[in-house]
């Protein structure tokens, strides 16, 4: 997944007119005409601001007789405020820049708090490029994150008219936060694309983890039952789930970067989706959890993944998640991401040999691609379960494995296709064939018809009409 981590600025001084102002104007307009063939570029006035406290966009603005060390100086890291001099090509660097980017370090310009009472998005945008870069973050930096980490969510205290009420002048909370919901959602999926593992424990250890995602939060020391889980709680088995799928990543690309990372062993493509439902598949056993005094037997989480799949919606449409637009590789699918987590403990539940074909292709062969995610999903699930053996028990995803190659051979497609072959007849076709009116029935023998087909005992759709007659005189 590609994310572009620094944005490139042209800096214009002393100009002509400034569009700057208390209220928003950031003096930053992007440049169009293909983004200059090859980047991204802004145009942006040089400035000194202040926050006022009022909004997140609400500064105070300098703009007259700024030098560019001036402009630098106010910036978020310190390997964000260099500059080259376009006619000298001569580097700016007064904050020393140049060597934290070469010892890989994060480090926020001159105060770290001051840099984060401004503007607690810095925070979040900090813990991004970390994880996108794979830098470490300078300890003070840290320290600062830590302490105003709840600076991201802190209300804006301003007072707005209210439409609604009838009485002149009322007020109201205007409910926003000083770091935009959008904002925060873009930046921890950014983050959580790069790097899964690193943007929790980061999100865990500065203090986000419980302001945002709570539920993650609640998984931490939540047993489970040590002859299927001796890796330990919920929170530690989720972590070594992420790390699993990292290591799959590994082994098909020297570049770990996520927007080249292909899982070849589930023949899909590296996807937001899938590493939420990773983070999430288990969500829902905090709420579910059972002691074995209570179910005379051991642990358990009885539908752990229906709750979870309930509580995963909740948290997509709090956080915002689908904030990118659908043509955007970081786009969030909700109903996809609820399905692979309501799913993921069908091959537990589930016997291969005893399921019927039309169940498999219900789960197992979905055009758009969501089933191979699934199997990846329990494959990962698989790998972080680990006994006291310490070898992961994966007999019942091999037994699934084959029996979904055994279905692809009698239909007789690809290993690489997910869809299967068309049903031969309709519902219309049996209301004709057999001449009676829509019900129930209709339904039964199309299944017994498709079950039929995808068992490689129907070729045609003479076949099926023929099965169809013979099948109606049985009922």
């Amino acid at each position: 997944m590609e994310s572009r981590a620094f944005g490139v600025f042209i800096f214009v001084p002393n100009p002509p007119v400034s569009p700057l102002g208390k209220g928003g104007l950031r003096g930053v307009a992007p440049v169009s005409k293909g983004e200059i063939e090859r980047g991204s570029f802004d145009v942006a006035v040089p400035r000194v601001d202040r926050w006022t406290g009022e909004g997140y966009k609400d500064l105070e603005v300098r703009t007259e007789n700024i030098t560019i060390e001036d402009d630098l100086s106010r910036r978020d890291f310190t390997i964000n405020a260099m500059a080259i001099n376009l006619r000298t090509q001569q580097i700016l660097d007064p904050l020393k820049g140049q060597e934290d980017l070469k010892n890989k370090v994060i480090k926020a310009v001159g105060k770290a708090e001051e840099r984060f009472e401004e503007d607690p998005s810095r925070i979040l945008r900090g813990i991004r490029f970390a994880c996108q870069l794979g830098f470490a973050i300078d300890p003070e930096t840290f320290e600062a994150m830590k302490k105003l980490a709840a600076e991201v969510v802190q209300p804006i205290d301003k007072l707005a008219d209210n439409p609604a009420s009838t009485e002149a002048g009322s007020k109201q909370l205007t409910g926003k936060m000083r770091v935009a919901e959008e904002t925060i959602a873009k930046e921890f999926l950014k983050a959580f694309a790069a790097d899964p593992v690193r943007t929790i424990k980061l999100y865990d250890e500065v203090g986000l983890l419980k302001i945002l995602l709570p539920e993650v939060e609640a998984m931490k020391g939540v047993e489970q039952p040590a002859n299927f889980h001796s890796e330990g709680d919920v929170y530690v088995h989720t972590l070594l789930a992420l790390e699993k799928l990292k290591e799959e990543g590994r082994k098909d690309t020297r570049n770990n970067r996520s927007n080249n990372i292909q899982y070849s062993i589930f023949n899909i493509q590296d996807s937001i989706d899938l590493k939420l439902a990773i983070l999430l598949h288990d969500i829902g056993k905090p709420v579910t959890f059972k002691s074995k005094e209570e179910t005379g037997d051991r642990i358990r989480f009885s539908e752990h993944d229906v709750q979870g799949g309930k509580i995963t919606a909740k948290i997509i449409k709090r956080l915002k998640l689908t904030v990118f637009s659908k043509d955007d590789p970081l786009h969030v699918d909700p109903e996809r991401v609820v399905w692979l987590i309501k799913k993921h403990m069908i091959l537990v539940y589930a016997k291969p040999e005893e399921m019927r074909l039309t169940k498999l292709e219900k789960y197992f062969f979905n055009p758009d691609g969501r089933s191979s995610e699934l199997m990846a999903l329990s494959y990962i699930d698989i790998s972080a379960t680990v006994p006291p053996s310490g070898k992961s028990d994966f007999s019942t995803y091999e037994a699934f494995q084959k029996k979904l190659d055994e279905v692809r051979e009698q239909v007789k497609i690809k290993q690489d296709e997910a869809k299967l072959p068309p049903p031969l007849i309709n519902g219309h076709d049996v209301i004709k064939a057999l001449k009676i009116k829509p019900g129930p029935i209709i339904g039964d023998l199309l299944e017994k018809i498709r079950e039929g087909q995808l068992a490689g005992k129907l070729k045609n759709r003479a076949e099926a009409l023929d099965r169809l007659k013979v099948l109606s005189t049985k009922k």
